[in-house]
């Protein structure tokens, strides 16, 4: 079976709910300011029912990696870290069906300072995952109404799939960015089973079923301005690509 290796692959992502979203990792700090990192204020039942209602986020990197680290930074903003995970459940799956848990996971308060530069988490020893599942289950301030995290930066050193990416199909979305609705195009002899779209965080935001198409028109003019991911499945393989709201 044909594979393809990536080493020195990072992937950085930044999670927050009203904003157009973006990596931070500054070099030497990062910002303390709101609206620069994820926060809950709400909990629910997330995809492992059994944990019950809880603060969660859920990451889809579009395709399986192995992953072989972990960076943590926390919240980070002035007078609110307190709301910072203190430990936290990392689950990896494949599916999400089944899981493999990593944790618990503590991570430390931060100082609500440019000069913050997060901290390691624990080695991962080439976990192969398309899903990361964050779980808190504390944090520095007992009875915090939210939760929340700056930033996780996942390093990436293993093998993925051809047949997973498929580099060589030549599909199109236009326009791009794109105000209203964006064309996708598939090569003739591909048909659209799925079309699913992920925010810059890798949250769902909606899976359109096709009916045998190798072309559709999805309507985006109800999104945020920002970066989504468009994950197709075919009868063959599952791509993604990138789009900008504008």
């Amino acid at each position: 079976m044909k594979q393809i290796l990536y080493t020195l692959l990072i992937f950085t992502f930044t999670a927050f709910s009203s904003n157009p979203l973006h990596a931070q990792c500054f070099d030497d700090g990062h910002s303390p300011f709101q609206n620069q990192g994820w926060l809950s204020c709400s909990t629910n039942v997330g995809p492992i029912p059994e944990r019950g209602d809880a603060h969660w986020i859920l990451y889809d990197f579009g395709h399986s990696y192995s992953l072989d680290s972990l960076h943590f930074w926390n919240h980070n903003v002035w007078g609110e870290t307190g709301m910072g995970a203190k430990s936290v459940l990392i689950d990896f799956s494949l599916d999400k069906e089944n899981w493999k848990t990593v944790g618990p996971i503590n991570i430390d308060k931060a100082p609500g300072s440019w000069k913050y530069t997060g901290v390691d988490g624990p080695v991962l020893d080439n976990v192969f995952a398309r899903y990361a599942l964050i779980t808190v289950l504390s944090t520095w301030e007992d009875g915090a109404s939210c939760a929340g995290l700056g930033e996780i930066k996942f390093g990436v050193n293993g093998v993925v799939d051809v047949e997973d990416v498929e580099p060589d199909v030549e599909w199109s979305i236009s326009p791009n960015p794109a105000i209203d609705r964006i064309n996708v195009q598939m090569p003739a002899d591909r048909e659209i089973i799925q079309l699913s779209v992920y925010n810059a965080v890798g949250q769902l935001m909606e899976n359109i079923q096709i009916p045998s198409s190798n072309e559709m028109i999805v309507p985006i003019q109800d999104y945020r301005e920002g970066m989504y991911f468009f994950t197709i499945t075919t009868e063959k393989s599952i791509l993604t690509k990138s789009f900008i709201k504008g």
